[in-house]
């Protein structure tokens, strides 16, 4: 139950609603337009706790957990207060969801009041600030009708959930090759969730939020805060996943900074009697990204009427790997080529000219193949 009280932006004489005498009263003007008797109610307690809780701006999927009472709850009164510098009525609420389903979001004004009884009981709240400049000030009542007193195990349910202000500390492996666990902030720390590694569907980085499919749990949102941070949570996951006999805890760094390596064929079309590739300040083939920034080779172009990216990239490029992901696919669209006159071209088509290329191949974590790496090809 949602109810909008004080004074209306359009003056001290139009009308609101608000609570007096213990009842809920219409006013209009001088006028009581209404009355909702509500002073003869008598709501039994036997555990009682009051809190005051500050929304961020922004802030989301803040776990009430019914200030500790756990499961058990038989009242509950929210009371917010905003900003007064937050002066559009519309951008004053507060975003709610059952524990249950993340699916169906519901919206408070200034005050809710939700009541259950010894064998309907509230569930725990998810509450959102969508301000993203105001933070909001929630005034908190949570009974309980009498002795019972469990908590919320945060092992989640079929319609997914989310966890913010994450940090890859977070996370860690807990049966290796199996499951991991995401661990809370406080201290001493307690699980949120564990992850069998087995049911992730997906994983997708959008922004902030790693998000997981899950067979068990379904959509499980993670909010790293940073879309850097978001990513190396990717990464690391991904890794864990994919990798066998991984501890994550026991990583060090637990980030991943490293940038692909790009491995060259020794020759060009990797064929006796081609080009070799080389690096500049070294005879050795074959090359690699690690030896340094600028490559070459000798093409000749012979019988092709033209040389696109794809065709550049299967002759130029054996394979390409990364510390973390592993072997990585490559081909024409990751790279850019440029014709003699460094403008950008989608093939090569004359001889007599040096075309060069650089790369754009990015791991999980964001790191990529410098720009400053280049395949400088003579063409005869």
């Amino acid at each position: 139950m949602g109810l909008c009280t004080g004074d209306s932006l359009f003056g001290a004489n139009s009308p609101y609603i608000k609570f007096n005498d213990g009842d809920i009263v219409a006013v209009e003007g001088v006028n009581t337009v209404e009355r909702l008797l509500t002073n003869n109610l008598r709501i039994p307690y036997k555990q009682l706790l009051k809190s005051r809780v500050v929304l961020k701006a922004g802030q989301a999927n803040y776990f009430l957990n019914h200030l500790g009472l756990g499961d058990n709850a038989t009242f509950l009164a929210i009371k917010a207060t905003y900003n007064s510098k937050s002066v559009n009525e519309e951008d004053n609420y507060v975003v709610w969801n059952f524990y249950s389903d993340f699916s169906k979001l519901y919206a408070m004004g200034k005050i809710m009041v939700l009541t259950g009884n010894s064998e309907n009981r509230i569930e725990q709240l998810y509450l959102t600030n969508p301000s993203t400049k105001y933070a909001v000030t929630l005034d908190i009542m949570v009974a309980v009708i009498d002795d019972e007193y469990s908590f919320f195990n945060d092992d989640l349910n079929n319609n997914g959930a989310s966890f913010d202000n994450l940090t890859l500390d977070n996370i860690e492996t807990h049966v290796v090759d199996e499951t991991i666990v995401l661990w809370d902030s406080q201290t001493p720390r307690a699980p949120l969730l564990y992850l069998v590694l087995s049911n992730v569907n997906s994983l997708t980085q959008a922004g902030d939020f790693l998000i997981i499919d899950d067979a068990a749990y379904g959509n499980i949102l993670l909010d790293f805060g940073s879309e850097a941070l978001a990513m190396q949570a990717n990464s690391l996951v991904n890794y864990t996943m994919n990798t066998p006999g991984v501890i994550i805890q026991n990583l060090v760094p637990k980030e991943d900074d490293v940038d692909p390596i790009v491995y060259f064929h020794p020759t060009i079309r990797d064929m006796i009697g081609t080009a070799t590739i080389s690096v500049a300040g070294t005879s050795s083939v074959p090359v690699d990204t690690s030896m340094g920034y600028t490559f070459s080779t000798q093409l000749t172009l012979g019988t092709f009427s033209f040389v696109n990216a794809n065709m550049l990239v299967n002759w130029c490029v054996d394979y390409v790997y990364d510390n973390r992901d592993g072997t990585m696919s490559v081909d024409g669209d990751n790279i850019t080529l440029y014709d003699g006159n460094s403008d950008v071209t989608s093939a090569i088509t004359a001889t007599g000219s040096t075309y060069s290329f650089n790369f754009s191949i990015t791991d999980i974590a964001g790191n990529s193949v410098s720009n400053k790496v280049a395949m400088e090809i003579y063409v005869i």
